[in-house]
């Protein structure tokens, strides 16, 4: 049995809506919203964010997702925002959304 305590290797926010969001400013929105929730999150880590993944659930239940390695290590909000907004663009589907979520992945 290994004693090493658990390290978490990122922490992400996601949301699941009510209804699906078509209108995809609103998506660039939320992804936004959800960037700064994360951001409030991150500056309690010791550890800053070296990636950082955004995830869409389509209706019905088709899930993708797409990250975008930063050019050094962040924990700054406008720096998480700016990756998440950039993850959403290599989307190509402008599908109805149903789940949104942003995460941030640590280094070794």
């Amino acid at each position: 049995m290994d004693d090493t305590p658990y390290v978490a290797r990122g922490h992400g926010r996601e949301e699941t809506f009510q209804q699906n969001i078509a209108d995809w400013s609103r998506v660039q929105a939320e992804v936004a919203r959800l960037a700064g929730l994360l951001a409030v999150d991150l500056a309690a880590e010791p550890r800053p964010a070296v990636r950082v993944v955004v995830k869409v659930r389509y209706a019905p239940f088709v899930t993708e997702t797409h990250g975008v390695t930063l050019s050094s290590p962040s924990s700054d909000a406008a720096v998480i925002e700016a990756a998440a907004r950039s993850a959403l663009e290599r989307f190509a589907g402008r599908r109805p959304v149903r789940l949104l979520g942003v995460r941030a992945e640590f280094g070794t």
